[in-house]
């Protein structure tokens, strides 16, 4: 409780501070965000995390109501939006940045590009989306799936790679 009041007084926290008081503290959700927004993220009062959570910069913008469940894992070296409505599952990963397939590039080229989740979709379980990747409104990510490319809107994509399996109504 001590700590919080002291980063309360503060401007701006380190991400890895902000995190280590919401993973760990009774405080509340209200005291609990404002170390999160204090550390760069954007977050809508109406949006809910479930701890523990982790994430590298504070990188992130969650729009209305967002639902984020537990033990989520976002490397937000590029920005990561998720719109009002979408729901993140458990133990989903939203990454970023990469490394490149080159082997003469691996350790000095990444590929960073930023993950949006549209309004209303959902990633289930385990699932992990991969730097540049928009999952369209109203979609659903299969449990543990890996999606690698663009999901349009109203569809069901599911699988390592993640590929199409419907059209939703």
């Amino acid at each position: 409780m001590i700590k919080y009041y002291f980063y309360s007084l503060k401007k701006t926290i380190k991400p890895k501070r902000a995190l280590f008081i919401f993973n760990h503290s009774e405080l509340s959700k209200k005291k609990k965000y404002s170390l999160l927004i204090k550390s760069g993220v954007r977050i809508s009062d109406r949006a809910l995390i479930v701890p523990p959570f982790h994430y590298e910069h504070g990188n992130i913008e969650l729009v209305g109501n967002v639902f984020v469940n537990a033990n989520c894992i976002f490397l937000d070296k590029e920005k990561i939006t998720i719109k009002d409505g979408a729901m993140i599952g458990p133990n989903v990963s939203l990454v970023t940045i990469s490394h490149n397939s080159d082997i003469k590039k691996r350790h000095t080229h990444d590929i960073i590009a930023p993950i949006v989740i549209e309004q209303n979709a959902w990633v289930c379980a385990g699932a992990v989306i991969l730097p540049g990747v928009t999952i369209g409104e109203n979609s659903i990510i299969a449990a543990n799936s890996v999606v690698n490319c663009d999901v349009p809107a109203n569809t069901m994509y599911a699988g390592t790679p993640a590929v199409f399996k419907k059209h939703l109504n």
